[in-house]
């Protein structure tokens, strides 16, 4: 799957837009997609920041890598057939038309080659494989005619409770049933931003194999997985310019600062380890969590698309909203990876004399 992303995957937006995908510039996408061939899992559970490729190596090239390369029927999961429609014109049919399988499109516009209604729609392809498009809403029997060796599904949290009107299990669930004829041969890919710790990102991640990016310190050269409480020099500055100028990921086991330089070198040597693993006179040792689902995660640490100044000045606006909930939710999920948790209320301390 590596190879294929390299050779066949052309970025078509951002400021790499026209260029074409390379680990390089997100050593991390490496790491996953080689987890993804390794013939080690049957369910892929992917998450990170927003806009560091989360969609593209768990949602787009998984699609494209098994209906082109290996030539196969994908079952693609949303919560809604709006968003269903949304993906295909905004991130599958875009770099469809981008790579090498262009000519295999339908002809015509979406809708030619296709087929289905509220419940469903089916593109099929000139190689004369499907990719269809399933739901989180409507009846049941919208997610029971088919059945694929791989599903895909984006947008995982929106989707994972029953409807109030269904007997059966929850959207996700019934998705990942289609796949049941293939046993251990299933390929199961669900890629969402994390929402709550309830939410079936987050437990799935905690569940499965709950990976970690470990980097070597250039400075003491232990391995460590730095998170959010890592990011220093932002907090008791008296304007954003500080904030981005003095911020800085600093070693969890030295304390000692590291460079933009540094955090890229360290993330082109990272490990993924998983729940049970520990770096050791730099080799891997432990016995791995016995699970059939990676959990994969990484934060703004490990994404080398945006600078710690630029995370440093989010958190610094962040710390000075007048809606603190709003901005602490943003930072968690959406540049941290991190589930919400609202801040629970004390009942006992209320006075409900005067609230009567």
């Amino acid at each position: 799957m590596r190879q294929f992303a390299e050779e066949e995957i052309v970025l078509t937006t951002g400021p790499h837009a026209g260029r074409k995908f390379r680990i390089a510039r997100q050593p991390l996408a490496g790491l996953l997609l080689d987890e993804m061939d390794s013939e080690r899992w049957r369910r892929f559970v992917v998450t990170g920041p927003a806009q560091s490729g989360k969609t593209l190596c768990g949602f787009v090239i998984p699609v494209l890598y098994h209906l082109f390369e290996v030539g196969e029927t994908v079952i693609c999961g949303l919560p809604s057939m709006d968003l269903a429609a949304d993906k295909w014109r905004d991130d599958l049919r875009p770099a469809i038309e981008a790579s090498g399988y262009r000519e295999l499109l339908p002809s015509g516009r979406a809708g030619a080659g296709s087929r289905g209604g509220k419940s469903g729609l089916a593109i099929q392809f000139r190689n004369g494989r499907v990719l269809r498009f399933m739901s989180g809403g409507g009846a049941d029997k919208s997610r029971a005619g088919m059945t694929s060796r791989v599903v895909v599904i984006s947008e995982t949290d929106g989707m994972d409770t029953a409807g109030g009107g269904s007997r059966e299990a929850d959207p996700i669930a019934q998705l990942e049933a289609r796949t049941q004829a293939f046993g251990s041969r299933a390929r199961i890919y669900l890629e969402c931003t994390v929402s709550t710790e309830t939410g079936r990102t987050w437990q799935d991640y905690m569940r499965g194999s709950h990976s970690r990016l470990a980097l070597p310190c250039p400075h003491c050269g232990a391995w460590v997985t730095p998170e959010r409480e890592h990011l220093v020099g932002w907090r008791d500055v008296e304007n954003v310019m500080d904030a981005g100028a003095q911020a800085a990921i600093v070693c969890s086991g030295c304390g000692v600062q590291w460079t933009e330089g540094e955090r890229f070198d360290a993330n082109r040597q990272a490990m993924l380890l998983h729940e049970g693993l520990e770096v050791e006179g730099g080799q891997i040792r432990g016995q791995a969590k016995r699970t059939d689902t990676l959990g994969f995660r990484w934060t703004a640490v490990n994404n080398l698309l945006i600078s710690m100044s630029d995370v440093a000045r989010k958190e610094w606006w962040a710390s000075r909203q007048d809606d603190a909930d709003a901005a602490e939710k943003d930072l968690r999920q959406f540049t941290w990876a991190l589930p919400w948790a609202p801040a629970a209320i004390d009942l006992t301390a209320t006075d409900w004399r005067t609230i009567c």
